[in-house]
């Protein structure tokens, strides 16, 4: 190998390790159907290219219809995680069970939370990148991504994160069909994360899968075996 490869692998080994974003991996993926929508996130957590662990939560529900992924350090997202519902709860004590239970309403507050640091001039609290997705009270699929200073984008087919952020947007638009349902939703959304994962080393292949319907939330895990023979 020459000097100027090993040069180059070295500095992207240095830019991997002072990515907080980046430090411990992971990636996120959620995909809209017909009345449905699927979200899927790897376990995998890492110390740059060290796998430390393959059961990392990163995932809060929100409400019936309604689940906060986030992917970043994971220090900030477990404490964002545990901010996210303390606040929920706060607020549903005030105003009643059914209170911030939809996904633009879990949004606007995780936005409002991660803005916040800015507003008292310092700088943001969480090295984090949040999706929220679920279902509206008229049963249309939303799903939103953020920065770490809570800019939203919403998007009415899919939105990813993480490490494999750039795969997935190509392994998604060839795998998205509008108005899928059930077991149709569920395999377009593995296989576009199993391609994206095939182009990426810092996210794991142990994956949680969302099923959000207007029944509720199904959860299930799933093992991804490459794409690429």
């Amino acid at each position: 190998m020459s000097r100027r490869a090993v040069a180059a692998a070295l500095a992207l080994a240095i830019a991997h390790a002072s990515d907080p974003l980046s430090y411990h991996g992971g990636s996120v993926l959620a995909m809209a159907g017909k009345k449905s929508v699927a979200l899927v996130l790897d376990k995998r957590l890492g110390q740059g290219n060290a796998l430390v662990g393959d059961e990392a939560c990163r995932v809060l529900e929100c409400g019936p219809r309604a689940v906060l992924a986030l992917r970043g350090l994971q220090g900030d997202v477990q404490t964002l995680l545990e901010d996210v519902d303390a606040k929920l709860r706060l607020r549903r004590l005030e105003e009643g069970p059914s209170a911030a239970s939809e996904p633009k309403a879990v949004s606007a507050l995780v936005s409002v939370m991660l803005y916040g640091g800015r507003l008292s001039g310092g700088a943001p609290g969480y090295a984090v990148e949040p999706v929220i997705c679920g279902l509206g009270a008229d049963g249309a699929p939303y799903l939103c991504a953020q920065d770490g200073l809570g800019a939203r984008m919403v998007s009415d087919t899919f939105v990813v994160a993480g490490t494999a952020a750039s795969s997935l947007y190509g392994a998604c638009e060839a795998t998205f069909e509008a108005d899928l349902e059930g077991d149709a939703l569920l395999d377009a959304a593995l296989a576009a994360m199993a391609a994206g994962l095939d182009r990426d080393c810092l996210s794991g292949r142990e994956v949680v899968v969302h099923v959000i319907t207007r029944d509720g939330t199904t959860s299930m895990e799933r093992t991804l075996e490459p794409s690429i023979p």
